[in-house]
């Protein structure tokens, strides 16, 4: 007779009555003590639970979980994991949050497009490679696919409640797919392989775009984002600051590390708080003086990293100081 030992976590070893290891007697009873093991994860959550958080816990399958019985589930989060597929989800259809960060994911399952109350899905770092199955989820409002391998931006039609995308770290060069996303508020496509503003014009609530580190030598397309609050396009090729006449609720504007000599098409930028453009070109204190000198709203400037920095480092501060006397904050140091 033997005595099988199971911990949550770790591989089934069995001993037999003097203590030594031997193997399971079939495989059978191998599945049905991993399906124990499995169900031992959620034996202290009662069936009335709403939430469950799983991260960390090595599972590679949520088969033999028991998740059926949790009939009131709304959030299952099982970050860091080593889960293949999200088919069991299916028998969760009060589920609201569902978050696989981390995972072993190579495609995005039948089954979530069935969760027809979920409101957010993240399913950042795995290696899928097409945006499927989540068109028919109208209550969505937030989705993550940061650092997948998504080629294309498709199948998104149907969520006309989404207000936040993040689509970070893909393989994405062209920007399409989102004229039926009018709600949507946030968008993020930084780290790709993108090289023209485009497809965005239907946009017309969008408050955040980050497109940094991409192939962007110019900045266009963006005259119909006029609820546009805060713009990132650092680690591009862009060589002039132009496109913005219409997106006058500009607070934040980021132009780090692209190919700028000088200022310009910021001047009527007169809610414009944050202006970062470090790593540029820049070489004229009179340029910045005369270019955001009118900016009344303007608290925070970086410029280091710049010919007018590097050229005299000792007074540089005071130069800029003296320039725009209306900062509180030069690159990540406060005024005094």
């Amino acid at each position: 007779m033997s005595e099988k030992i199971i911990k949550a976590g770790e591989e089934i070893s069995w001993n037999d009555e003097d203590g030594n290891a031997s193997e399971p007697e079939s495989e059978a009873e191998a599945t049905e003590a991993a399906g124990g093991q499995q169900q031992d994860l959620l034996s202290g959550y009662a069936e009335t639970e709403t939430r469950i958080e799983l991260m960390h816990s090595r599972l590679d399958t949520l088969a033999g979980l028991g998740l059926e019985r949790f009939t009131c589930l709304e959030y299952l989060g099982c970050r860091q994991n080593l889960v293949k597929d999200l088919g069991p989800l299916s028998s969760l259809p009060t589920l609201q949050e569902v978050d696989f960060y981390d995972n072993r994911l190579k495609r995005i399952s039948e089954s979530i497009g069935q969760l027809a109350q979920l409101t957010s899905l993240d399913l950042s770092f795995n290696k899928i490679r097409a945006i499927e199955n989540v068109d028919t989820l109208a209550r969505l409002s937030e989705l993550f696919f940061v650092s997948n391998k998504i080629t294309r931006i498709e199948n998104l039609g149907g969520l006309r409640m989404l207000t936040n995308l993040e689509l970070g770290a893909n393989r994405i060069r062209c920007i399409e797919g989102l004229d039926e996303l009018e709600a949507l508020e946030q968008l993020y496509l930084g780290k790709n392989k993108i090289a023209k503003l485009e497809g965005l014009h239907k946009l017309k609530r969008l408050r955040v775009l980050s497109i940094q580190s991409n192939r962007i030598v110019t900045m266009e397309g963006l005259d119909e984002l006029v609820a546009l609050e805060e713009l990132y396009l650092s680690h591009n090729g862009i060589e002039a600051i132009q496109g913005l006449e219409r997106n006058g609720r500009l607070t934040i504007l980021d132009v780090t590390s692209n190919r700028l000599t000088k200022l310009e098409g910021i001047g009527h930028l007169e809610q414009l708080e944050d202006l970062w453009a470090s790593g540029n070109q820049l070489d004229s204190f009179d340029n910045i003086e005369r270019v955001c000198g009118p900016l009344q709203a303007l608290r925070t400037a970086y410029f280091e990293f710049n010919p007018l920095q590097r050229a005299q480092p000792a007074t540089y501060r005071r130069k800029v100081m003296l320039a725009l006397p209306q900062l509180t904050q030069i690159d990540a140091t406060p005024c005094r």
